[in-house]
């Protein structure tokens, strides 16, 4: 064999270089596909995407910056999570500088170059073992200290708020101002709020990012959440922060009356609309001039965070917050208004979603308006209402969330557009099949009575601090007035709510109580009340909150 035979041979078998020839095709191989190339493409393309994914998000109409910086709890949230933030960042910077100083000092330099092997260091491994330690337990102290501060409910909330989700928007009830129900969250300023939320159909949550409120509504439970906003003042930031200047008016918590106020005269002085909502989505189009613009009062925007169904990005509201002497005023005004409905609008907020803006909605699950039995024919009205009222399959119901006037006006809509000419119906009619269904009544004016059963069930846990004197039968020992047959209890409403608020200063029955009611609440008091006189063999009727609140009036 010779050489060149012997020289090919080996090629092919692997055991010699290659020779020029080879070398050169390689090469000319690598000018049209570099490894290294493609590294830096990949990389490039990774650290685009890294920065161009979050930015998205801002993309999304009404998005900005989601810190909590106008509550004292969600002040406390933004810094834990600041601190969090920054220690993340200190490891990120320490564990990077030490792996790029490893990948440089240990770097094999040649192809004949065996690195040192290292099998670990005692100390170092030990030093930020200790380190890791340190810091979790520093971090879960700090956690569990803001989880007890923003989660657990104080015992001195001045105002409870049902916050009530339905595909696909809010429904705010004030149980403490005579059940009013509002689509905005509307409360006043430096004042302990509780949120008791909950769901109508499917797993829907809060979010209210300025606020620092963040709750899911379940179907069929309460959760709570408490917040005490800032509201409508000047506020700056100080230490990463946003704070507030004295106002002109400084708040003060007492009760019964939580909304006090005391001149302040270095402070200086409040007036109108400081911010105004952009965005809320379709259903709820900003007006050119805010409902809210008559009031001392700063605007935010809240939503829901959970996927629960086709309108889920449209589920948008307003967090308003007032100066105690506005919300006052704000639910006067709501309490006393009776604006007429407007078909149109209520169709395009309630319906447009599924049945489509000229009712010829989407398929068989989202059934056609147009020339539909239910809607056109004559004998159909109740039963148009009726689906309303209580829905059917995937529709909602509405029955506690349009009022009569409501309900009236968007039946009418679809009544009589698109071609359909079905016939008007009257609040009358809907009030009507709203009682034959078993549903509470729901006037327009805002208001909504609250059930008598939610006050039955709230009176009876009200009660449990009453057990102990008066018995679970309302028999209690022989120098305790008993609650069973009384004539107090069945009889004049104002008198025994002024005997439980005032105690023993009562004209009516001096020394005989303590004032038990003097921290409740409108809706606590009036839930208790009915308890009394629907147990133990009373017959009294049900007491609302609004009715408290006028008897806590009158005797001021």
């Amino acid at each position: 064999m010779n050489d060149s035979t012997s020289s090919q041979t080996s090629q092919m078998l692997g055991l010699a270089p290659p020779t020029n020839g080879n070398l050169m095709s390689k090469k000319t191989m690598s000018g049209s596909f570099n490894p290294r190339h493609l590294k830096r493409a990949a990389l490039l393309l990774a650290i685009t995407l890294a920065l161009l994914i979050p930015a998205t998000a801002f993309a999304v109409p009404g998005s900005g910056d989601f810190i909590a910086h106008y509550s004292e709890n969600g002040r406390q949230m933004t810094g834990l999570y600041n601190m969090i933030a920054k220690i993340c960042l200190g490891v990120l910077i320490i564990v990077e500088v030490v792996l790029v100083s490893a990948i440089i000092k240990f770097r094999r330099r040649s192809d004949d170059e065996r690195p040192v092997q290292n099998h670990g260091n005692l100390m170092l491994e030990a030093g930020w073992t200790s380190a890791a330690v340190v810091f979790q337990i520093w971090i879960g102290v700090a956690t569990i200290n803001v989880m007890f501060a923003t989660e657990v409910i104080p015992d001195d909330i001045d105002m409870t708020v049902e916050a009530v989700a339905y595909q696909w928007d809010w429904q705010f009830v004030y149980p403490d101002h005579g059940g009013l129900v509002h689509g905005d969250l509307v409360v006043p300023a430096n004042t302990n709020v509780k949120l008791e939320v909950t769901s109508r159909d499917v797993i829907h949550s809060i979010f209210v990012p300025d606020l620092g409120i963040k709750m899911d509504a379940v179907p069929g439970r309460f959760n709570y959440w408490w917040f005490r906003a800032d509201g409508p003042v000047n506020q700056v930031r100080v230490d990463g922060f946003a704070t507030v200047e004295r106002q002109e008016r400084e708040y003060v918590t007492t009760r019964p009356d939580f909304m006090q106020t005391r001149d302040d005269a270095t402070a200086r002085t409040i007036s109108g609309l400081e911010q105004r909502v952009s965005y809320l989505g379709r259903s709820r189009t900003v007006e050119e001039v805010s409902p809210y613009a008559g009031y001392n009062a700063i605007e935010y925007q809240g939503t829901c965070t959970e996927l629960c169904g086709l309108g889920h990005w449209d589920m948008y509201f307003r967090a308003v917050v007032m100066t105690p002497s506005s919300f006052r005023q704000w639910v006067f005004d709501m309490q006393n208004a009776v604006t007429e409905a407007n078909g149109p609008d209520v169709f395009a907020a309630r319906c447009a979603t599924c049945h489509g803006d000229s009712g010829q909605g989407q398929g068989e699950q989202f059934p056609t308006l147009v020339g539909a039995a239910r809607v056109v024919e004559e004998g159909q009205k109740d039963s148009h209402i009726q689906l309303v009222l209580q829905g059917k399959g995937v529709m909602p119901a509405f029955g506690q969330i349009l009022n009569d006037a409501e309900v009236t006006a968007v039946v009418n809509h679809e009544r009589l557009s698109w071609g359909n000419s079905g016939g008007e119906v009257t609040d009358e009619d809907v009030a009507r099949v709203r009682e034959s269904l078993g549903l509470p009544p729901f006037p327009a004016g805002g208001v909504e009575p609250t059930p008598t059963p939610d006050l039955m069930a709230a009176g009876e846990r009200v009660y449990e601090s009453c057990v102990s004197c008066h018995g679970r039968q309302g028999q209690g020992p022989d120098y305790i007035p008993s609650l069973a047959g009384s004539s107090k209890v069945n009889g004049d409403v104002a008198a025994l709510a002024e005997l439980l608020i005032k105690g023993a200063d009562s004209d009516q029955w001096p020394g005989e109580k303590t004032p038990v009611a003097r921290s409740m609440t409108d809706f606590q008091l009036a839930s208790l009340l009915t308890y009394l006189r629907g147990s133990f063999g009373n017959e009294g009727e049900p007491v609302q909150p609004g009715d408290i609140e006028r008897i806590r009036r009158d005797m001021n």
